[in-house]
């Protein structure tokens, strides 16, 4: 599916994307710190990054993080689940659009329809804030691009439409995962089901458990290599591009992609 109009992603890392098309830059629940609660990044540290538009997908602190958003303009606008716009506000955000599941808005030029995801509602145990986990579909100038947020399969991926680009979580930030997510295996069933143009994992190989080591863990990179697993022993014709944290694709004129691409 060829992309309609200039299009440009940056994957900064877990489920932070830079999403640039038709003159539109979105940012997807920006995580920009070193050191998150108890997790380290590993990889490039995120560079200054100026938005039009933030999305959050839940409010979970890996998402919906407060000391993040600090880096962005107080004044950019900010689509988030509603229940959260309290907290957005007493962090000093005046352009709040809270948003159900089945809304469709127009934000700073993008069409963005509010779809569901399967995941846990609170923000933690240190909080009563509640809000429901959403995903989104951004169209802007016809390019649509499907975030998912943080996940597991639902019946509504098979009612997305077409899509060009689909970022699709496969981990999370430990050796291993709970419910309400996407592992590499039913990411790619996810994959099957939605058939976008391109698939990007994202939401893994960025944060892990700090310890005195300073290398990165083991597991840290097996998330893609069990989707690349995954997907090349599919029957479908599904194309997918693994990034490593902090790359970019041009989403204009993508490379060329057979099952997937290192």
């Amino acid at each position: 599916m060829t992309a309609p109009v200039p299009a440009r992603l940056t994957w900064v890392g877990h489920a932070t994307t830079v999403l640039d098309v038709g003159g539109v830059r979105v940012i997807t629940d920006p995580l920009l710190k070193q050191r998150v609660a108890h997790l380290k990044r590993h990889g490039p540290p995120p560079p200054p990054i100026d938005a039009d538009l933030v999305l959050l997908s839940h409010a979970h602190m890996d998402h919906l993080h407060v000391p993040s958003l600090r880096r962005l303009a107080s004044g950019v606008p900010i689509v988030t689940p509603r229940g959260t716009a309290d907290l957005l506000r007493r962090a000093g955000h005046t352009e709040i659009v809270e948003v159900d599941i089945g809304d469709h808005v127009e934000v700073a030029g993008a069409h963005l329809t509010v779809t569901p995801a399967m995941h846990k509602s609170g923000r933690g145990f240190h909080s009563r804030l509640t809000a429901d986990p959403i995903g989104f579909v951004i169209d802007v100038g016809g390019h649509r691009t499907y975030f998912a947020g943080d996940t597991d399969l639902f019946e509504g991926m098979r009612d997305l439409g077409d899509i060009d680009l689909a970022l699709l979580p496969i981990w999370g930030w430990g050796p291993t995962i709970g419910v309400g997510h996407l592992d590499p295996e039913r990411a790619v069933e996810a994959t099957s089901i939605i058939r976008p143009g391109l698939v990007v994992p994202v939401h893994w190989g960025t944060f892990a458990p700090e310890t005195l080591r300073r290398r990165p863990p083991g597991w840290l990179a097996t998330p893609a290599v069990r989707f690349e697993a995954a997907l090349a022993a599919h029957d479908d014709d599904l194309h997918a591009l693994v990034l490593p944290p902090g790359s970019s694709i041009d989403l204009t004129d993508p490379p060329a992609t057979d099952g997937v691409d290192p």
